[in-house]
């Protein structure tokens, strides 16, 4: 233990301000021990009212109060060692200069928030807050709009304080107008509930989005009309609406297109309330290559979404979040897998594929949310609903397939979170979530590939998947406090009930599982101004019974588990950080692992376990990372490393029959272990806009593998780089790059390893904008892939004119213009090979007007 964490904290408060009794903004603060005026304690820059606090941690017994600025006098004064709060009246100061250029800092920090000027970071050609938040150093945006920040995903997403998007932000970072933002603030070390301050620290930082205020309390209305020609009539169509002031916020959206915009991925949810079934019979469809989406996304899509929040009171709000999408999609491919086998010779199956779905899916989101200082209180209720109905054609040797499918999903989930604080350590917290879901979903296929093992010239299968969970935790927020260790004891349960009924012929199945946890757990928590740790120790019972209602047969198991959690992070200075966590926990069996008559997975693919009972995995989780940063100098680093070893009671595989396949299962008492690490940097620039942001990462695993009934061991390892640039040399011309490096192979115990397989991506745009509101704007999309056949290069090249006058903006685009047909992608996944040959979207013309209504 640091000498310093037996000397208690001091917080020094105050405003600076004018004679006048006006605030000043942006004040430097610093603290000094006055017996060595030097050093600096802590410092702070003052908030929009001249407000500042800093805390202390020094013996000294007086210390040195220092204010500075271009703008004042500066001024220093000798304060004693002790919380106080102090006013400050300081003279403003004026500068005289030969030349000036008058420049706002393009980052700059208050406490624990990060603020980043979008002016610094806009061009006239950005339409979208997605667009600006790549250039900001230390921030990343996913293809579907998910923000990181220094490698690790964001928590909550505001717009002026508001959580309006209720996780579903990717619609806010691809549909918001950047014009309209002053500063993009990332809250590090956020706790987004008030009730928890200083009790729970946070991991994960969160967004806050200020809007100009001149964009407030004014309704938006922005449309765009896009006609043109491909290999078929273009369209492309949208509307978005926003009004956002301090007390209510709206945005709604609509589009429509068949121009390969991918409009799923907006309604993505990074909530992390993810779905508790899936699909266990799936029509084979042509699969995804490794390239951009909307270059191979034949495609008629539709979208609609509503998101509205209200302040309730001082600190309470309501939100209504809905989405629809209508979408279809046809594709068409050709592949050849290769599976190595235990004696090394290879099954190679030749799969020529077109196929056709249609989705419709919708989404529905109403929360409301209380926050106040000492009671925090959300009740949310989700429902989510699709239908996906879909057909292909397969030629596969000697056959001719055809498939149906069609799957269903109903959802509905409620969620529930209280936490009252009773005083500055005690209160208590409640947790429960409902979830109810349903899924029953189809497959027909013609003719049967299986007539040994099931009669009939036509298969069709039919599932239905049912899952009921609930989750309970209440607990005290601290039963007793020693030093700066709190001890905070919890209670959960949680059930599970999951149940599978099928249907193939005379093959069926008609099963539910029961999962039931049960106990008691404790977090030993320490906390002091630079060290945070917790030891998170559940201590439950654990119930599984199984009941297979076609045989009669009942299995169950009774366990008590321990499945503890442990936390450290230390806070070096304002600038390094760094994180670990160890964590140890039990995996539980699938309902859609303990099925023993055959379910017609795919087309090809037959399955059902043999194993009996029920069974468990054992998996160990360690992660080390460190954070560095540097506001001055915008600069932006970090290291992630991680070992993950896995001890499975089961193995899952598959048996190769030529053309088709069976999975098979076996125990096992084999061990897997994956080892990663990352080193990644963002540096920001003055000079010329520029960032820059590099990360490199390895991956080595190690893992058993079922194949043929034979357990094999197989390794291999992985190499990737990704890099983005942004720059704008002069006002003119805009420079933007993003690529990446991938390389991995893998080797069977006891055989050569196999060949590397190397890929890269480069995409790179150049914007031009030519006086008179006129911008040319060109794309060049670059893959490599020395797996392929012939050209293992493929580029594509779009080309973009923009014509802004007054409230329009007309554009003329023309994609693929080297009007390429088609793109070959090679793949490696353990001992497995594929190569597949896409057609890709043809040459297009599109002409597009947007314009603001109102």
């Amino acid at each position: 233990m640091s000498a310093l964490q037996g000397i208690a904290q001091v917080e020094i408060c105050g405003v600076v301000k004018t004679a006048q009794g006006r605030g000043v903004d942006f004040i430097n603060v610093i603290i000094a021990p006055a017996n060595s005026p030097k050093q600096i304690l802590s410092s702070a820059f003052t908030d929009e009212n001249g407000i500042f606090t800093i805390p202390v941690n020094n013996d000294c017994d007086s210390l040195f109060l220092k204010v500075s600025s271009l703008e004042i006098v500066p001024m220093t004064i000798k304060i004693p060692n002790r919380s106080g709060t102090y006013d400050i009246v300081v003279e403003n100061k004026s500068i005289e200069l030969k030349e000036v250029v008058v420049k706002s800092k393009k980052i700059y920090s208050q406490g624990d928030t990060i603020n980043y000027n979008v002016a610094n970071f806009l061009s006239q050609n950005d339409q979208a807050l997605a667009d600006v938040l790549k250039k900001m150093p230390g921030i990343t945006v996913s293809d579907a709009g998910q923000v990181s920040y220094q490698g690790k995903p964001i928590k909550n997403f505001y717009i002026e304080g508001l959580d309006l998007m209720k996780g579903h932000y990717g619609i806010a970072t691809n549909n918001i107008d950047p014009n309209n933002i002053s500063t993009v603030q990332v809250l590090e070390n956020h706790q987004d509930i008030k009730a928890l301050k200083g009790l729970r620290p946070e991991e994960q930082a969160s967004i806050n989005i200020k809007l100009k205020e001149g964009v407030k309390g004014v309704f938006n209305l922005i449309a765009t009309l896009g006609g043109g020609y491909g290999d078929e009539v273009l369209w492309d169509n949208s509307a978005i609406a926003t009004y956002f002031k301090r007390n209510s916020q709206f945005l709604a959206t609509y589009k429509g297109n068949n121009t390969g915009e991918y409009l799923s991925q907006e309604l993505y949810s990074f909530d992390n309330d993810y779905s508790r079934t899936s699909n266990i019979a799936d029509i084979s469809m042509p699969s995804a290559p490794g390239i951009d989406k909307r270059l191979y996304f034949f495609n008629r899509s539709h979208s609609a979404t509503f998101n509205n929040v209200y302040r309730v009171g001082k600190s309470g709000e309501l939100g209504i979040n809905a989405a629809y999408l209508n979408d279809r999609d046809s594709g068409e491919n050709y592949s050849s897998t290769s599976n190595t086998l235990p004696d090394g010779s290879q099954n190679i199956v030749d799969e020529l594929m077109n196929g056709r779905s249609r989705t419709n899916k919708a989404y529905g989101d109403l929360t409301y949310m209380l926050n106040g200082d000492e009671t925090y209180l959300k009740e949310q209720l989700k429902f989510d609903w699709s239908v996906t109905d879909a057909d292909s054609r397969i030629l596969a040797g000697d056959e001719d397939i055809s498939q149906t499918g069609k799957t269903d999903t109903y959802r509905l989930l409620n969620k529930f979170h209280l936490t009252d604080r009773s005083s500055e350590y005690r209160g208590y917290e409640i947790y429960s979530l409902v979830n109810l879901e349903r899924r029953p979903h189809s497959l027909a296929v013609s003719p049967n590939l299986f007539p040994e093992m099931i009669n009939g010239d036509n298969l069709r299968q039919d599932v239905d998947y049912r899952n009921i969970s609930i989750e309970n935790r209440a607990g005290l927020l601290s039963a007793w406090k020693a030093g700066n260790v709190t001890f905070h004891p919890s209670l959960f349960v949680n059930f599970h009930h999951n149940s599978l009924t099928s249907a193939l012929v005379k093959s069926h199945n008609d099963m539910y599982l029961n999962n039931m946890q049960t106990g008691v757990a404790t977090e030993i928590a320490w906390n002091t101004r630079k060290f945070n740790a917790s030891l998170y120790i559940p201590i439950g019972y654990r119930y599984f019974g199984l009941k297979n209602r076609a045989d009669e047969n009942t299995s169950d198991r009774n366990l008590l588990r321990v499945e503890p959690q442990f936390d450290f992070s230390y806070k070096i200075n304002g600038n390094h950080n760094l994180k670990l966590r160890s964590a140890f926990n039990y995996s539980v069996p699938e309902i859609q692992n303990l099925y023993s008559n055959y379910i017609l997975t795919s087309y090809r693919t037959l399955s059902a376990y043999d194993v009996a009972g029920l069974f468990e995995g054992r998996n160990l989780y360690n992660s080390f990372s460190y954070d560095f940063k540097n506001i001055l100098s915008m600069s932006f680093a970090g290291i992630d490393l991680s070992w993950n070893r896995r001890k499975p009671d089961v193995l899952y595989g598959s048996y190769y029959d030529g053309l088709v396949s069976r999975v098979i299962s076996r125990r096992t008492n084999e061990t897997s272990d994956m080892l990663s690490a990352r080193i990644r940097g963002s540096q920001g620039f003055d000079w010329r806009r520029l960032k820059i942001g590099l990360s490199a990462g390895y991956s080595y695993f190690e893992s058993p593998l079922l194949v043929q009934d034979e357990v094999l061991r197989y390794c291999g390892n992985s190499i990737s780089v990704e890099g983005d640039v942004s720059l704008s040399p002069w006002r003119w011309l805009s420079v933007s790059y993003e690529g990446k490096y991938y390389q991995s192979a893998s080797r069977q115990q006891g055989f050569e390893r196999m060949p590397w397989l190397k890929t890269m991506t480069n995409k790179g745009t150049l914007n031009f904008n030519i006086p008179g509101g006129v911008s040319l704007r060109t794309s060049v999309y670059h893959y490599y892939n020395n797996f392929n056949d012939g050209d293992k290069s493929f580029l594509l090249l779009n080309v973009e004119v923009r014509y802004t006058i007054k409230r329009f903006a007309f554009t003329l685009c023309c994609d693929n213009l080297l009007n390429r047909k088609n793109y070959i992608y090679s793949s490696q996944s353990a001992l497995t090979e594929a190569m597949s040959i896409y057609n890709i979207r043809p040459r297009s013309i599109l002409l597009k007007i947007r314009f603001r209504i109102l």
